[in-house]
């Protein structure tokens, strides 16, 4: 019977997968990283400003 065995990938095979190729794809992750940020920061602020402003309804 075959055995099936999961291997958790280490640091420099998940950094080798993350590499861009050539200038155009480290463009393109820069990019998308810098949404992603954006995109997080932006929502980090709307959840605080519903968490403060539902905290007035009930004062």
């Amino acid at each position: 019977m075959a055995q099936i065995i999961d291997l958790v990938p280490n640091d420099a095979e998940m950094e080798a997968y993350t590499t861009p190729k050539n200038q155009q794809a480290a463009d393109e992750l820069a990019h998308k990283k810098a949404v992603k940020k954006r995109l997080e920061d932006y929502l980090e602020r709307a959840q605080l400003k519903r968490d403060l402003s539902e905290d007035d309804f009930w004062a």
